[in-house]
């Protein structure tokens, strides 16, 4: 069930949204919140890292470079902040994550567009113009990561609230 949801949230990406508003990071911090710490890395970074990839080249009929991986490194860190819900999930270590995926992940994809080199110099003044010309996108990055984590982690525990309930009703009927 659990890589079902985290699967489906990546997925959501083939439908239509507004720029850098997707549940992508809520299904990596989710994933690696959630899933078995083994797994909670890559199998949420190789759904996300192929869906990039087929919506780069076949929807959007991009190259794909290189450089474009370094959205992978981010997909990674982003399920590593996950693991610091692994000890409790809250309300707001969930809002603290979110934000913090977000920023981690604005971080190193930009990086990775300014380390490619087709847009800015590699300068450190190119570094800076890369991480401002990226700054519109920030606040939609943020807001769906908090939004989405919230549904994911929010249903997630109300369905095992859920389950719990009526596996309790179960049991006391015997």
């Amino acid at each position: 069930m659990l890589y079902l949801i985290v699967a489906l949230a990546a997925l959501a990406r083939f439908a239509p949204h507004p720029p850098d508003f997707s549940p992508a990071y809520a299904a990596l911090l989710f994933g690696g919140a959630c899933l078995r710490k083994r797994d909670s890395i890559w199998f949420p970074v190789a759904v996300l890292a192929v869906s990039d990839f087929l919506l780069t080249t076949v929807i959007y009929g991009m190259h794909f470079g290189w450089a474009d991986t370094m959205d992978w490194v981010g997909f990674a860190a982003v399920a590593l902040v996950g693991w610091w819900l692994r000890e409790k999930i809250s309300v707001r270590r969930v809002v603290a994550a979110s934000l913090a995926a977000g920023v981690v992940f604005f971080l190193i994809s930009n990086f990775g567009v300014w380390l490619g080199g087709l847009l800015y110099p590699r300068t450190v003044a190119g570094l800076g113009a890369c991480f401002v010309a990226a700054l519109p996108f920030l606040g939609s990055t943020l807001l769906s990561s908090v939004l989405f984590s919230g549904v994911l982690f929010g249903a997630y525990e109300y369905y095992r609230r859920r389950a719990r309930r009526l596996s309790h009703v179960a049991a006391s009927s015997r």
